[in-house]
Formats: C-alpha cells, structure tokens, sequence
C-alpha cells in the first residue's frame, strides 16, 4: 500500500510539472490575432481624383501604404515559407511555437479590395515562385498573388483617376539577374491583368499626376522590382525608390530614424523617386524583443499602438516632404481613429501641393 501511495504521489508530481509548459505553450501559441478588428468603412475610392491638382508631380504625393500588403490570409494551417522564414519557424522549434509567429506575422486584417477602398496607394508586396505559382507570404504563405489580383482590376476598372504602386520588395525563388526570371514574372502580370493598367515611365522624377492618369480619366499602376532586366513599365527598384527600414521595436528609436532619413533627402536633393517612410515596429529575435513582442500579443496589437503614437509626434506631418508614402501595419485601423486621421492629413498635403 505505501509503495503505491508513493507511486500516486509521483505521478501527481509528473502530472503538476508537465502542465506548467503545456499550459504555457498553449497560451504562446494562441492563433487569435486580436480581440477587437476595427477598421475604417469610410469610402475613400476616389481621394486621388478628389484632391489632387494634374500637375503635382507623382514622387511628390502623399499616400498611406500598407506594409506586407497580402498577409491577411496567415493563419495557424499556413506552411512555412522555406525560402524566406528564420530557422526559428521551421523543423520541430517552429511547430512549438507558431501560433506565436504567426500572430507576429500577420500585418494586415482586411483584404486587398477593403484596403484600396480605405485610401491605401502603396502596395507593399512579397513573393515565392514555387513550381510554376506565384504565392504571397510573411514568414508564412498567405495566399495565391492570382487569385487576388482580380481585386485590384476591379478597383482600376471602377476607380478612374486613382493610381497604385506595386512595389515587388522580395521575390524568393528567382534570379533577379537572370533574364528569363523576369520574363516569368511579366508573364505573370500579364496573365493577372496588371500590365494593361502598367504606365510606361520615361523619367520618373518629371512625371505628374495628369500625364500619368490622362487628366484624371484613367487608372493607371506603377511597377517597382528589382529584376535587373526591369523596362519602363516595370521599373528598377534603385532607380526608381527609397525605402529605409528602421529595423526596431522602439517606437522612439523608429520615429528618430525617419527623422533623420528625411534630413539625409533634404541634404542629399534626393526627390526623384518615391520616397517611402516606413513606419512600422519590428519584433526583435532577442530576449528583451521577444518578451515585448509577448506583451503586445500581435503585431497587429503593436502596430495600433505605433501607428497612433507616429501620427501624434510633433511635426509629424512636416515630414511628409521628404517621405510622402506612409507605409504601415494595419493600414486601415480606426484604433483612435487612425485612418481618418492619416487620409486627412494625406489629403489635406496634397491639396496644399
């Protein structure tokens, strides 16, 4: 009887010691993004047309952009992106704690269509060709690019005088030096749709808003990559846009960045070209980043919380001169309002242009 009451007693031990990490492997790996989804239904379809004079030239407009624009779609079933993800998302580390990472991952909550019709102007986009399927991701895969292009036709077809930026920041999976991986990637935009809404650009740095959208009568796209076979309706990344990354989880540390990012333009007459403020608070693979990363919950949580904190900073809008496109998480958030209050200062800019 004693040996099996010790034996009880062990097993209630086990038991106890095993459901601390259970527990807490649990609670990390939660895939609920966030509580509280509040996004903007302000119709903002036509605030290019609305408020923007045919002669302001287009690397000097304002634009709110979205930041890893398609990984809306992430969620706990998603697979990993071998060709981009850390180590740390992959193998048996990775499936202890994704629910984690994906709650780290996921930038945007609305789709490609709800964001255009919130304001955004600036896509920011991230691709793996894989055995012929071009996919959108973050860390994870998100979605198939083609199956969401026909949102953004749609928008082009109903929305005459409003233009987009598709800025093809990563591609995983091709050579941007070779030749015939250039050609796989314009074949693909030709088959979405895109390439009949390309503008072919001669000189950036010269064109206005009138040439660009036929005196506010067309939609038109600009396309940004970093394939070095680019042409003037898809243009060379280096050539074509600035775009620095603060790389920091500290909202100060941020701010002073972009600060110093638009003195260096000031300086360096650097106007030719789009000029993207990144305005978005990075999760740190450190002790610290991580558990500050734990106590915001989701990225989209710290990204409600930064994009209030950017749009209150003293002068923030001064700033839109240098950095025009304000590329954030949750771009369509209303956490305090955030998205009226940046398309109001956005149109408000470009009025006074």
């Amino acid at each position: 009887m004693k040996t099996k009451s010790i034996s009880r007693r062990i097993i209630r031990i086990v038991i106890r010691i095993l459901i601390v990490p259970i527990a807490l492997l649990t609670l990390l790996n939660i895939p609920i993004i966030t509580l509280f989804k509040n996004t903007n239904d302000q119709y903002y379809g036509y605030w290019m047309s609305e408020n923007i004079d045919e002669e302001t030239k287009v690397v000097d407009i304002a634009m709110l952009g979205a930041h890893d624009t398609f990984s809306y779609d992430i969620n706990l079933f998603s697979p990993v992106d071998e060709l981009s993800a850390d180590s740390i998302m992959k193998g048996a580390t990775g499936f202890l704690v994704k629910g984690f990472i994906v709650r780290q991952s996921v930038t945007q909550v609305s789709n490609i269509e709800n964001l255009l019709l919130s304001g955004v102007r600036y896509l920011d986009i991230r691709l793996t060709y894989e055995e012929g399927n071009w996919y959108t991701k973050h860390n994870y895969v998100s979605n198939d690019f083609l199956e969401q292009t026909p949102m953004i036709v749609s928008f082009l077809d109903t929305h005459p005088g409003e233009f987009l930026i598709l800025d093809f920041q990563h591609i995983h999976g091709v050579d941007y030096a070779i030749e015939d991986d250039y050609n796989l990637f314009i074949d693909m935009l030709d088959e979405s749709g895109l390439m009949d809404y390309a503008y072919e650009v001669s000189d950036l740095s010269e064109l206005t808003y009138g040439e660009l959208t036929n005196d506010k009568t067309e939609a038109k796209i600009i396309i940004i990559s970093k394939f070095v076979a680019s042409t003037e309706n898809v243009l060379y990344y280096n050539d074509s846009i600035r775009s620095n990354w603060a790389n920091s989880d500290d909202f100060e540390q941020i701010f002073n960045y972009i600060q110093e990012d638009a003195v260096a333009i000031s300086i360096e007459r650097d106007y030719g070209r789009f000029r993207v403020m990144q305005g978005v608070a990075t999760m740190q693979m450190s002790g610290t980043g991580i558990l500050k990363a734990l106590g915001s919950w989701s990225l989209i949580n710290r990204a409600k919380a930064f994009n209030d904190y950017l749009i209150n900073v003293e002068d923030f809008e001064d700033l839109l001169v240098e950095l025009p496109i304000v590329m954030v998480d949750y771009s369509d958030t209303e956490y305090k309002q955030f998205n009226t209050q940046i398309m109001e200062m956005i149109m408000d800019f470009n009025r006074n242009l």
